[in-house]
């Protein structure tokens, strides 16, 4: 599953509470969920906590997958493996849905990891993506110049070529129009494509007043015409073929 190093959790309260409604908006949540880069499972436990019956939480890091079990012990709803490579432990059409949320632009391969995905779900099972959009202005992941270590959002970065930018990302990023293609080309039937944006929570680059108006403003920016685009995430939601 990993390829480039994994990158920090996005499951701070008010960015988890964002990105799940924007699932739930889609209908609700129901069913057996894949959380595949489930992280320290806070996504994985929102699945059941919003209506899903049960979700499985994988991740190419054990000590991830560790901390998600300790904290979620006591739940009869969860569960966490440890999955180093790209094949999944389930068998054939055992999902009604699955949560990529910040993962794909760090697997070993796309299409294979999107196979996989595509295989799990049952006929009709929903797909969520969540990844960087290259309109963003800058590189979430930070960046690197050989060894020198950038830790912090690199800006202008996702605009550079690929040839160009990839040589200094800790992950990939993509053009709206690129991650539905993806998505697409791996069999899956596109049903919304869409922008998450930043919701100041972690990287607080405005005073504490205008965040939370600008917090306020994120349903407007979501819908506006070209500003949109600019959201730090492309948002897609796809079904397999029945």
């Amino acid at each position: 599953m990993g390829y480039f190093p994994p990158g920090a959790s996005t499951a701070a309260p008010l960015n988890l509470t964002y990105r799940i409604g924007k699932i739930e908006a889609l209908g609700p949540v129901k069913g057996r969920w894949l959380d595949y880069g489930c992280a320290d499972g806070s996504y994985t436990s929102a699945l059941v906590e919003r209506g899903a019956s049960r979700a499985d939480g994988v991740d190419v890091v054990a000590e991830r997958i560790e901390e998600a079990r300790n904290r979620f012990q006591d739940s009869g709803s969860l569960t966490f493996q440890h999955v180093p490579v790209d094949h999944l432990p389930f068998e054939d059409d055992m999902f009604d849905g699955a949560l990529v949320n910040e993962v794909l632009e760090h697997v070993r391969d796309e299409m294979t990891s999107l196979a996989e995905i595509l295989r799990v779900l049952r006929p009709g099972g929903r797909l969520i993506v969540m990844s960087p959009n290259r309109w963003f202005p800058f590189e979430g992941h930070g960046g690197h110049i050989g060894e020198i270590q950038l830790p912090w959002p690199v800006p202008f970065l996702p605009w550079l070529p690929s040839s160009v930018g990839q040589r200094f990302m800790h992950a990939r990023n993509y053009w709206p129009g690129e991650l539905r293609d993806l998505v697409e080309a791996a069999g899956f039937i596109i049903e919304q494509a869409d922008f998450v944006w930043p919701v100041l929570e972690v990287h607080a680059w405005l005073p504490a007043g205008a965040i939370k108006r600008y917090q306020a403003l994120i349903p407007l920016l979501e819908r506006a015409p070209f500003i949109r685009r600019f959201g730090v995430s492309v948002f897609i939601a796809a079904r397999k073929p029945l």
